[in-house]
């Protein structure tokens, strides 16, 4: 990433920031009027009583306050806050949009308010309709500003999501806080207030954990036109996309691509029909397309991300003082065995780190092959291990320097020499557990 995109996500990440106070204001605004209650507001939007929030929802109640929007705005403004990507929002999804974040007790005393029901031809207090309608087209202006910001980076010759993502993160913690923004900004000579570190931050934090993922970066980032998404996703995944428009037959749908895969495969179980032969509905296949486009998304990150944790263990096994016995010693420092993940936390904190109980527990959970919610030395060399052969002889044939096994049960002894004397750590290669082992030997 070249310097010119880096200062252009710092200008981005700016305006993002500028754009939630403006928009804060406005929540803060509307949750001062004391007959303001969420409920009656969401069911004065949802005339037709689905319980949920449409496109067409949201364009009726902005043009009855004569505030002209087009649909695809409104879209837009649904997408924003749209977390499990259902075409809709619900009440808890609505409540995003119009609670206060930068005023708890504000927040606090609006989510308290007794709840009362509104007719179906009934409007709010002229004030409090009219600071509602001002909120939502507020989102809908400034989300199309960004938008416009999201097309001028993406535009750069450079841009790279993760590429962009890591630039911040330079630390591989796989997750943006305050901290680690304030450094970001401090690397480009840049001063932020609190304040408005706090408000990117906001901005960007769909989940409201605190700090930002890649997932949530890739929406803040990423521009919704589809013109740009060819230039990020490649071919393939352009398609899926394409077929996310309305059904026109100049356009190609995904279900065509997967019926033209299909022939070329020789299945000859082509059709326009489900299983049991009834017509498919329509909306299903764009819903579906959707869905699988940003799967293979997630999957494209992960792929990427996999490769460069290899990277990251193949320079360790390159290190001619590293070893695995050592490493593991030096987490289970009561040579009990195993290691529990408040040890891993403990020791990574000692080393300047700092991550959550949740990811270490969900790092525990993949290599912990028992489910005890520990790992053993056999699960702990897996996770450290690299896959390449070369590097992982260079790691597995490197002998331990000063283990000190007082303490340690005898079996784990045998276990540990035995695997270290045959360069052999991997269950999938060694073909045993540590109980088998003992059984056999």
């Amino acid at each position: 990433i070249g310097k010119r995109t880096s200062e252009s996500l710092c200008f981005f990440l700016i305006e993002v920031g500028k754009v939630e106070k403006t928009l804060e204001v406005l929540r803060q605004v509307l949750c001062e009027h004391s007959n303001f209650e969420p409920y009656a507001a969401f069911r004065r939007i949802d005339r037709r009583r689905h319980g949920l929030l449409h496109t067409d929802d949201i364009y009726t109640f902005l043009r009855e306050n004569k505030l002209r929007h087009t649909t695809e705005d409104c879209e837009q403004l649904i997408r924003r806050y749209d977390l499990d990507k259902d075409d809709h929002l619900s009440f808890s999804e609505f409540l995003r949009i119009v609670l206060p974040l930068a005023n708890k007790e504000l927040r606090t005393e609006t989510s308290r308010r007794k709840n009362y029901d509104i007719a179906v031809d009934e409007y709010l207090e002229t004030d409090i309709e009219t600071a509602l309608a001002r909120l939502l087209h507020r989102e809908i202006i400034e989300e199309g500003r960004v938008e416009e910001l999201r097309r001028t980076l993406c535009a750069r010759p450079d841009y790279d999501l993760m590429g962009l993502f890591y630039l911040v993160d330079e630390r591989r913690m796989g997750a943006i806080d305050f901290e680690v923004l304030k450094r970001f900004f401090a690397q480009h000579q840049m001063t932020m207030q609190v304040d408005d570190l706090v408000a990117i931050l906001r901005r960007l934090d769909r989940n409201e954990d605190g700090s930002v993922d890649p997932i949530e970066f890739l929406y803040a980032v990423n521009p919704i036109d589809e013109e740009f998404q060819y230039k990020i996703f490649g071919e393939e995944e352009s398609i899926i996309r394409r077929a996310r428009r309305t059904e026109d037959p100049s356009n190609v749908r995904y279900m065509d691509y997967l019926d033209r895969t299909r022939v070329e495969r020789g299945d000859r179980t082509v059709g326009r029909t489900t299983a049991t032969g009834t017509p498919r509905k329509k909306g299903k296949g764009k819903k579906l397309a959707k869905a699988i486009g940003e799967l293979l998304l997630v999957f494209k990150m992960i792929i990427r991300l996999e490769k460069e944790l290899e990277l990251v263990k193949e320079d360790l096994a390159l290190q001619p003082d590293f070893n695995l016995i050592d490493a593991f010693r030096m987490i289970d420092v009561k040579n009990r065995g195993f290691v529990q993940p408040s040890a891993i936390q403990r020791e990574l904190g000692r080393l300047g780190l700092s991550p959550s109980k949740e990811q270490v527990y969900l790092l525990v959970k993949r290599f912990n092959a028992v489910g005890d919610g520990r790992l053993l030395f056999v699960e702990f060399a897996e996770m450290i291990a690299p896959v390449s052969e070369e590097y992982y002889k260079k790691l597995t044939g490197r002998k331990a320097r000063a283990v000190d096994f007082a303490g340690c049960a005898w079996d784990d002894v045998i276990f540990v020499a035995f695997c270290t004397e045959n360069g052999d750590f991997r269950s999938g290669n060694a073909g045993f557990a540590k109980e088998g082992f003992l059984h056999t030997h």
